[in-house]
């Protein structure tokens, strides 16, 4: 080859076409491939081989400049999607939903992020959220670049989305309108609408649900098929007043709240669940018999978390019915006690938290119906509450399945609807006036002497009246007649009187003072216990079976001996002027035996002794008192002579013991 022809090696190389290079793949979100080596940039940070990553300034080795260079944050990209506030009407919460890909491709799942778990310097949201699939490079400060990096991305278009989703129902002012939150969304003045998003969770509590409000001929068909519950019990025609009256009263909660529950109770298969679950779906036609929102096997926290989040609407707990167990028995009848309780002082059960903030609890926003085959021990607990007794023949038979298509059907529900949206126009003059509407009729009540089983009594009549009177109201507005309109509201006062009348038997069973003395006189004659003659300690002369005693043959001469019984609880004092005889009670034996006998028929005592010589007090059984040289106030014993020893007895008529 000739020295013209020949080519430097180095002129070959450089003329030499250079091969195509690969396109890399676009890595401008979280969607992009893992393979691309494309850099895209946001202030400090940026996307590097298909993951976040920190650029920063630094000291070129052996050289005083300085140069670019990037800082692996983690192995992924990610993108907040949005942000979701949860309102509970207690708590305020949010959490991120976010999107990501690995660097080499993989999708990872959408995950929800709690927002305190994101912004957390110490949290591991990411292997929280995605488990093993990511890593997050080590250090503290790669966490903070790493979230304040995801921030940044997340709103590089435009600002991430934020939506409020209600964890109740019932009324909630937004944007200076009333709505009242539904499973559905929300009803307004204008209807149902669906811009508003309510979640109360997974099970029976999402069938809280209502349709678009009924108008026109279907709304007064819906209203004469409501009226039939009237007359659900034939006999007992102030159960469906009651309960007619219960519905309309539910949605008030806002104006008044409800402190007291309706009791329903009776045998199994009396239909108490059934008129329970009538009522019910008012607020969500998907209800029935087999699908309340709560029952009595619930824990406590979980009855008070429900009853919180069916604020203004009709809670109903199922199947009351004690164990034969005396313990679980006992524990059944102190979560009653509880959630009864909280419901009438509108109060829950504080907390500290462990930075000693006080986290406030939840308690009972709805009107509660409860069904059950037993009531509750306690006088205090049933003066909270409106009890009604329901037989077997109560209802008939032929006539439920007729109630029960009206609910399935959806009527009762968009009746309700229709009566919320009426209620929503005019939310406002309602909360000033029908607080003043109830305290009127709580004084009629009072003054007229028409409730008087408990002090609570007329309280709860007066709100069930004025929650009736409203949904008259409505009925009228919507085409009720006048007539009927007038009928309708003797009816339903009328039974709601029937109903109170009532209540002054079930006070009287769980009357303590009175089951004291019942206690006592039941151990007089099953022999658990004597009353000794005061003198000798003898045999009372008169009825000795009666206080305890119990035949022992004769002695010599022929007269009847007797044996005291079980301890002796106190002593008899006869009279010789005709007055009746007193009986000086020993306060610790007498109480011992009484607790022990109600133990004994697997019940308990739920007084303590305190507080069982007080109220005997005030209600002037204690025939003796003398003034307490401290606090002046009566002291339940006197110093008595008892067979020529001084001792302190509490002096009682023996009427109260020999009366039927």
């Amino acid at each position: 080859m000739s020295n013209e022809t020949k080519k430097p090696v180095l002129e070959l190389v450089n003329s030499a076409k250079k091969p195509a290079g690969k396109k890399p793949n676009n890595t401008g979100g979280s969607g992009g491939s893992g393979s691309s080596t494309k850099q895209k940039r946001f202030g400090e940070y940026g996307i590097v081989g298909g993951a976040f990553a920190q650029f920063r300034m630094m000291r070129v080795d052996g050289s005083s400049d300085r140069a670019e260079s990037s800082f692996p944050l983690c192995n992924f990209t990610a993108r907040i999607i949005e942000e979701v506030l949860h309102d509970d009407g207690l708590t305020d919460s949010s959490f991120l939903r976010i999107e990501g890909r690995r660097a080499d491709g993989l999708v990872l799942p959408v995950a929800d992020v709690p927002s305190k778990n994101f912004y957390s310097t110490q949290g591991s949201w990411p292997n929280d959220a995605w488990g093993i699939k990511v890593a997050v490079n080590p250090g503290a400060a790669k966490r903070d670049n790493l979230r304040f990096c995801l921030h940044q991305y997340s709103n590089l278009e435009a600002d991430v989305p934020s939506r409020i989703v209600y964890k109740y129902t019932g009324w909630k002012k937004i944007n200076e309108q009333w709505h009242y939150l539904t499973g559905s969304g929300a009803i307004t003045a204008a209807g149902l609408v669906d811009t508003v998003e309510t979640d109360l969770g997974s099970g029976h509590m999402s069938r809280y649900a209502l349709p678009a409000p009924l108008a026109g001929d279907e709304l007064r068909a819906a209203i004469n098929e409501t009226l039939q519950l009237m007359t659900i019990c034939p006999n007992k025609p102030h159960i469906g007043a009651v309960l007619l009256a219960a519905v309309a009263r539910a949605p008030l909660g806002e104006c008044q709240p409800t402190n007291y529950v309706i009791w329903t109770h009776g045998l199994t298969g009396s239909g108490k669940s059934e008129l329970a679950a009538l009522c019910l779906a008012f607020f969500g036609k998907e209800f029935n018999s087999n699908s309340f929102p709560s029952n009595w096997s619930d824990t406590d926290n979980a009855m008070e978390s429900k009853a919180y989040r069916a604020k203004d609407g009709l809670f109903v707990v199922d199947d009351y019915k004690p164990s034969v167990s005396p313990t679980e028995a006992a524990k059944l009848n102190a979560k009653a006690e509880r959630f009864v309780r909280g419901t009438g002082n509108q109060a829950a059960r504080d907390r500290l938290a462990s930075s000693l903030d006080l986290n406030s609890g939840y308690y009972n926003r709805s009107l509660t119906l409860i069904t059950g085959e037993d009531l509750p021990k306690g006088q205090s607990l049933l003066a909270r509450s409106l009890i009604l007794e329901i037989a077997r023949p109560d209802i008939p038979s032929d006539q439920l399945p007729i109630y029960k298509q009206a609910a399935q059907s959806g009527k009762y529900a968009g009746l309700m609807s229709a009566y919320i949206q009426w209620l929503a126009s005019r939310m406002d003059q309602l909360k000033a006036g029908f607080p003043r509407f109830v305290q009127q009729y709580q004084n009629d009540a009072r003054n007229n002497g028409l409730t008087t089983s408990h002090p609570r009594a007329p309280e709860i009549y007066a709100n069930m009246v004025a929650g009736a009177e409203t949904f008259i109201d409505f009925l009228q507005d919507s085409g009720l007649s006048a007539e009927r309109a007038n009928v309708l509201t003797a009816d339903i006062e009328t039974g709601l009187k029937q109903a109170f009348s009532e209540q002054g038997a079930y006070q009287s069973e769980q009357d303590e003072v009175q089951r004291f003395i019942n206690l006592l006189k039941a151990a007089f004659s099953s022999g658990n216990c004597h009353i000794a003659e005061r003198l000798k300690k003898a045999p009372p002369e008169k009825h000795p079976f009666f206080w305890g005693w119990r035949n022992a043959g004769t002695d010599a001469v022929g007269d009847d001996m007797y044996s005291p019984m079980g301890d002796c609880i106190g002593y008899l004092n006869e009279q010789t002027s005709g007055k009746p005889c007193e009986v000086w009670l020993v306060q610790d034996n007498a109480f011992k035996v009484a607790a022990q006998f109600a133990r004994n028929q697997g019940d308990s005592f739920l007084l303590s002794a305190p507080a069982l010589w007080r109220r005997m007090v005030e209600r002037g059984l204690v025939i003796q008192t003398e003034p307490d040289a401290k606090t002046n106030k009566p002291r339940t014993t006197v110093q008595q002579r008892v067979a020529g020893v001084k001792m302190r007895v509490m002096v009682l008529s023996s009427e109260l013991f020999e009366a039927d």
